[in-house]
């Protein structure tokens, strides 16, 4: 535990002190490559947020255009699409932090990212908003 403490504190910290990374979008995908952990930390942490942001602006832009069969169509398919990300990204781990696991962490904040990115395009095309 004490581990995990001391992790979390010197990523806090980090993310307090430095500026935070931006990720690098290639093949329209998030990329938070740095050689200090906080800052791919802070960098994937950001476009999780920046993400779920759009999806949210996108998601309630739509459904105010929606008739209520509409709406509860949009729902369904949201609740199977979060559901399926979830498994897709899911970070579950039951040991000691290491690097790995910190990475490993990262990498499944840029796996929310990117899905989320790809879930705000399926909703903007389907009802074709701009």
């Amino acid at each position: 535990m004490k581990i995990i403490d001391g992790l979390l504190t010197t990523v806090g910290s980090a993310a307090l002190l430095a500026t935070a990374a931006h990720a690098a979008v290639v093949n329209n995908e998030y990329v938070c490559e740095d050689a200090y952990m906080e800052k791919a930390f802070d960098c994937a942490t950001d476009a999780v947020q920046i993400e779920k942001n759009r999806l949210n602006k996108v998601y309630m832009t739509a459904y105010r255009t929606l008739s209520p069969t509409q709406k509860h169509q949009l729902d369904k398919e949201q609740l199977a699409w979060l559901k399926s990300r979830n498994n897709q990204c899911n970070f579950e781990h039951d040991g000691p932090m290491n690097n790995s696991v910190v990475w490993a962490m990262i990498g499944a904040d840029l796996c929310v990212a990117n899905e989320t990115k790809k879930r705000s395009s399926v909703i903007i095309n389907k009802f074709h908003m701009k």
